[in-house]
Parts: C-alpha cells; sequence; structure tokens
C-alpha cells in the first residue's frame, strides 16, 4: 500500500478510537443525503409506475371512444382484432349508478364488461368469490364499495341507472335491477377500489338502455410502447372516433409527477451537497492544522500528487462508505415505510396522505437501477471535489512557508 494513502486511513481513523467524530459525523451526514434522495426517488417511481399499470389495465393500450356511443361496436372489434399490432380488442359500457343495500347506498362508477374475456385485468385482483361466476344476475364490486355497503360475497344489492331516473319522469315506475355480489376485487388504487363495480355488456345495456352500443373499445396491443404510433395508424378513416393512446390517458397527472419527481431529486441532493461542504472545510482545518506535517512530508521528498493522494483519498473514503450507508438505511426506510407513513399520518392528523393524494393504498415503490447509480457517482463525485480542493491548495504550498506557518 502506497505510503500516503498508509497515512490517510490512520488520519480518517486513527487507532485506538472506535467512533472517530471527523470520519463518522461526515458519513453519517452523506449516509443520510443519499437516503433521502433514493427514498423520494424510489417511491416517486412506484407512484408513476403504479399510476401507468393502472392506466393501461382500465383503459388498455389504447382505448377508442367517440363523441356519441359506438354505433357498431361489434364490427369494429372484428376488424381491428384483424391488425398485426392488436393482441386483442373488447367493447366496453360505463356510466354512473346508484347502489344500495338494505340502509347503505353509493354511488359507483358501472362497467358493463365481457365476462369471458380471459384478459380482464380485474380476474388477477379477486379477493372473495369467482370471476367467472359473473353473469347477467351477478355483480363484481371493488373492495371499498363492497365494504361501504357492508356488502359481502351472496349478499344482494339493487342497481339504479340515470336511464331509470329519465323513465321516472315519464310517468312510468321503473324497479331497480337486483343483482347478486359474485366476487370483490382490490387492486390497491382507491379510486377503483371504492367505485368499481363490473356487470356483463349485455346486462349494462338493458339496464341503461344502451341498445347494441358501446360507449368504447379497449384495445391491447401486442407493443404497448408504441401504443401512440400504433393509434395514429388505426385512427386514420374514422374521423368520428378517437383513437387515444395510454400515455395521453391522465397525462397531465403522470406530467405532475415526473416533474415533482425532479424537483425532489435536485432539493435532496442539495443535502448530499451540504455535507459535502462541510467535509471540504473540516478538511481545510486539517490542511491548516497539519501544516508543520505537510512541510516534513515536501522536505523528504513527497511529491505534489502524493499530497493530493494523502487529503483527496479521505474525502473519496467518505463518499464511498456514505453512500453504501445511504443504500443501507434507504432499504430500511422502505422497509418499514408503512410505519412511518403511520407515524407522519399520526402526528399531522391529515388522514391518510398516500390515498387521499395518489389513490393508492400502500406506499408502492419501483427501483430503478439508475437512480442509484447516479446517487452514488454524484455522491463520489462532490466529496472527491471537497477531498481535492483542500488537498491541491496543500500540495502548493512550499516547505518554508508550510513550516514557517506551523
Amino acid at each position: 500500500m502506497p505510503w500516503f494513502l498508509h497515512l490517510a486511513l490512520r488520519q480518517l481513523f486513527p487507532p485506538g478510537k472506535r467512533f472517530p467524530a471527523f470520519a463518522t459525523v461526515s458519513i453519517l451526514g452523506v449516509g443520510l443525503g443519499v437516503a433521502s434522495l433514493l427514498v423520494v426517488q424510489t417511491v416517486m417511481n412506484g407512484f408513476g409506475e403504479e399510476h401507468r399499470l393502472r392506466i393501461r389495465e382500465s383503459f388498455g393500450d389504447c382505448v377508442i371512444v367517440g363523441a356519441a356511443p359506438i354505433a357498431n361496436p361489434d364490427e369494429l372489434v372484428a376488424k381491428l382484432r384483424l391488425d398485426k399490432e392488436v393482441d386483442g380488442a373488447t367493447a366496453y359500457a360505463e356510466g354512473p349508478g346508484l347502489l344500495r343495500r338494505g340502509d347503505f347506498s353509493g354511488v359507483a362508477g358501472v362497467r358493463g364488461i365481457d365476462p369471458a374475456d380471459k384478459r380482464q385485468p380485474a380476474r388477477q385482483y379477486v379477493t372473495a368469490g369467482k370471476f367467472d361466476d359473473l353473469d347477467d344476475g351477478r355483480v363484481i364490486l371493488g373492495y371499498g364499495l363492497a365494504r361501504n355497503l357492508r356488502a359481502q360475497v351472496g349478499d344482494r344489492i339493487e342497481l339504479w341507472s340515470p336511464a331509470m331516473a329519465e323513465r321516472a319522469e315519464k310517468g312510468k315506475a321503473p324497479l331497480p335491477a337486483e343483482l347478486e355480489v359474485c366476487a370483490i376485487v382490490r387492486t390497491g388504487f382507491t379510486e377503483v377500489d371504492d367505485r368499481a363495480a363490473l356487470i356483463p355488456l349485455r346486462r349494462f345495456r338493458e339496464i341503461w338502455s344502451l341498445g347494441p352500443r358501446a360507449h368504447g373499445v379497449i384495445l391491447r396491443l401486442k407493443n404497448p410502447a408504441q401504443a401512440a404510433a400504433t393509434a395514429g395508424r388505426l385512427g386514420v378513416g374514422h374521423p368520428d372516433l378517437r383513437f387515444v393512446p395510454w400515455q395521453d390517458i391522465k397525462k397531465n397527472f403522470l406530467e405532475a409527477i415526473r416533474f415533482e419527481k425532479t424537483m425532489l431529486f435536485f432539493l435532496m441532493f442539495i443535502i448530499t451537497l451540504v455535507a459535502s461542504f462541510s467535509i471540504g472545510s473540516t478538511l481545510f482545518s486539517a490542511v491548516i492544522r497539519r501544516s508543520r506535517e505537510i512541510g516534513v512530508l515536501v522536505s523528504l521528498g513527497s511529491g505534489r500528487w502524493q499530497l493530493v493522494g494523502l487529503f483527496g483519498v479521505q474525502g473519496l473514503l467518505i463518499g464511498a462508505l456514505g453512500t453504501a450507508l445511504g443504500f443501507v438505511l434507504t432499504w430500511v426506510m422502505l422497509f418499514f415505510r408503512e410505519n412511518i407513513l403511520g407515524s407522519i399520518n399520526a402526528v399531522f392528523g391529515d388522514g391518510d396522505m398516500v390515498a387521499n393524494v395518489y389513490q393508492f393504498s400502500k406506499v408502492p415503490l419501483h427501483y430503478d437501477v439508475s437512480d442509484f447509480v447516479i446517487a452514488a457517482a454524484f455522491t463520489l463525485l462532490t466529496t472527491t471535489i471537497a477531498g481535492l480542493v483542500p488537498a491541491l491548495w496543500a500540495a502548493g504550498r512550499k516547505p518554508s512557508e508550510a513550516m514557517r506557518d506551523a
């Protein structure tokens, strides 16, 4: 080992001291900065990825809608299924409805679907009952909606549609549709869980007086990343319809999450910069305090870059150890994220912020390797520079000046 590396380690971790103050505080400061940065990035990545997933599950890779309900959805679906880029197409209808069970009621977003479609995303979120039991006399409820109605699998509920109110205005006395709950789904996305009610498309048309029409068509594409290009190509020849790729659905909200992630990245990075400035100032003090030692080393023939290595490597070591500590702290904080969030909600008393703002029952995570690489690179760069500045200053001093100022 070169002598200047050995001396740098002894200065950073003096023998006989289990927790040297300078090294401990510096490493902890860098570690907290890195952990704050990575926790924010990982959570914001999770919000973005989960919203994209829910958008694709709810609306498909591309959704086809028009100013009015589609008159011949079956013909359109059959035509679209012949396209080489289309992996699946199915018609749907949706609208608000009033659900009632005894003394409990709630407003639901009712969607008419094809129960025979094996690729219905709701199938993987069933927590009670069976999806395949769905027929004209049954309904599937979201977890939150079922809880509000105090409904369980096997219970019967009443469904009222706006079309029934229109018939009532004309002097008729419509009766609500009675449906049996055959399954309950829980996606973890409160916007869906608190409002979703799924019934067969044929039953929806009957209750909403929709006839053979549909409100839209959902496309599943073989290459979802190219949804925008595929939507533009498929839309040619259909001036009365809009082919909306999944990237454009809730686009403003997704852009807001991306912008928030970017701003939080820079805000959290400032913490690392502050820690780096602290390291630099402390190393400056160490250089001034060791002026006589520097003079002696130069007199003994130490090269300029050996002195740079003596103090510069200390900043690099602090950055490397701080980054490693930051990775560990990131894992710990994310592992206990629900407990931490519960404590924050209890202290501030603003309810469940994740559910109210981002519509998730739990804090979602998405680990991106690039975030860890960028955080490590920036941290090592700033801490190394913080060590190089006083190192270059020390290496530029003459032995006589160093001995005189000591």
